[in-house]
């Protein structure tokens, strides 16, 4: 007899959620590896996206849509106002008693190009990869029980979050793992939303207001 998660699904079966994390695990341990050896940001899309249609996925179950809203567009303000203070002084902190320096702000040059180049080069890919296959494939096996302001989330936005903050320890920063909360919230935004579009525009944002802080 099958059983029902909170949410209504029915719970995958153990020898099939086995395989799904296995499956998880190894798409993502190839993708970082090939990501790093070719310094193409872009795999974290292209593998994913090639996995599914060989399987023959519905990629927009996946998040690849062009979905923005909900929330509302005030509640995106509240968030990205949110989000930017947040953002900035926990780096101010960071280098300020980490590394006993200054944040300091400088226009980046050409910026249509950089924003271009983090939306469709590192934000898309990446939000693909994690909060659109691999949430996902994580929310077939564990489920997603808790409401959180409007959106159906589990295990898979905090396991997702951790994954993500992990892999951005291959730079040789371990403070990079503070992306772990922006991951969190952009994991929320692809629930809320039922695609990557939201996270994507965040992800875009925050890169480029850090290298701005970082000139």
């Amino acid at each position: 007899m099958p059983t029902y998660r909170r949410d209504g699904q029915e719970d995958a079966p153990i020898h099939s959620s086995l395989g799904i994390l296995i499956e998880s695990l190894l798409l993502t341990l190839s993708t970082l590896y090939l990501s790093i050896h070719f310094q193409r940001a872009t795999l974290w899309f292209f593998v994913p996206l090639l996995f599914l249609l060989v399987r023959k996925e519905r990629i927009e179950e996946y998040g690849l849509s062009l979905h923005f809203i909900p929330p509302s567009y005030t509640c995106h303000l509240v968030l990205g106002i949110a989000a930017f203070f947040i953002y900035t002084l926990s780096h101010f902190l960071a280098v300020y008693f980490l590394f006993d320096r200054q944040l300091t702000f400088q226009m980046p040059e050409n910026l249509l190009s950089l924003l271009f180049f983090q939306f469709f080069a590192i934000a898309i890919p990446e939000e693909f990869f994690f909060r659109g296959y691999l949430q996902t494939r994580l929310n077939q096996v564990f489920g997603t029980p808790y409401r959180v302001l409007g959106a159906l989330v589990g295990s898979g936005l905090l396991l997702q979050a951790v994954v993500f903050a992990v892999c951005h320890l291959t730079v040789g920063d371990w403070t990079q793992l503070r992306v772990f909360f922006f991951a969190l919230l952009a994991g929320w935004l692809r629930e809320r939303n039922g695609s990557i579009l939201a996270p994507a525009v965040y992800h875009t944002l925050g890169n480029v207001w850090v290298a701005a802080l970082y000139p």
